[in-house]
């Protein structure tokens, strides 16, 4: 996870910094506002840890730029105002949660680990060992951000069988299931799909996923 921890504080950041990567996690520290801005058009960040007061442009400033823009980047923002109306103002803003000061760093991963299962849901997420399906642009990313490119139909089949992952799924059902067909056609689309799919995703993460059990189908199995 790439984080982008917008906070003036350099202590407070140095701190977050050296946590999340012995979590495991990649993080980049803003000092002020408008270096966060900068850095979100330059770089992807899976979240945002914002603090509310920050020089030349505020917490709750970037917050509602990034939802103008229409950049739907999980928001926490980190301040030591507590009020409800304080809360109610960073919600209606963008935020997509609110943690006060001074916090635990248990707390915080714990509220990141929220937000983030949220926004997978959200965004019709699928995810499979070494890549990941993007169901509302239909797309498909490796681990290391790869994409994979795919044609309508071998997006279609591979989203079927990361449903039916483990089972076998015999020709029948994928004409059906896939192309919509009640009946097995004579022609080898079928295996073409499933042979060109298998091919690109091994080549992509140098695994082969798809398993032929033959005289009963196909199965997407773990490596």
């Amino acid at each position: 996870m790439q984080i982008l921890i917008a906070e003036d504080e350099q202590q407070i950041a140095e701190s977050l910094k050296k946590n999340f990567r012995d979590e495991g996690f990649n993080a980049m520290i803003a000092c002020d506002g408008e270096m966060a801005l900068k850095l979100l058009d330059e770089i992807e960040f899976d979240l945002l840890l914002l603090d509310w007061r920050m020089p030349k442009r505020s917490g709750l400033d970037v917050c509602r730029t990034l939802r103008q823009k229409g950049i739907q980047i999980p928001i926490i923002l980190l301040t030591a105002l507590g009020d409800l109306s304080n809360k109610v103002e960073a919600f209606n803003a963008g935020a997509d949660d609110y943690i006060t000061k001074p916090f635990s760093f248990d707390e915080v991963l714990a509220r990141i680990n929220a937000v983030v299962r949220r926004y997978r849901l959200s965004k019709d997420i699928i995810e499979f060992e070494d890549f990941t399906l993007d169901l509302s642009r239909r797309l498909v990313i490796t681990l290391d951000k790869k994409q994979i490119h795919l044609s309508d139909k071998e997006f279609d089949l591979l989203k079927f069988l990361v449903q039916k992952k483990g089972e076998i799924v015999s020709k029948e059902i994928l004409c059906k299931n896939v192309w919509n067909l009640n009946f097995v056609p004579q022609t080898n689309i079928c295996e073409a799909t499933v042979k060109n799919l298998r091919k690109k995703l091994e080549e992509a993460t140098g695994k082969k996923y798809i398993k032929t059990i033959y005289g009963e189908g196909y199965s997407l199995i773990a490596d």
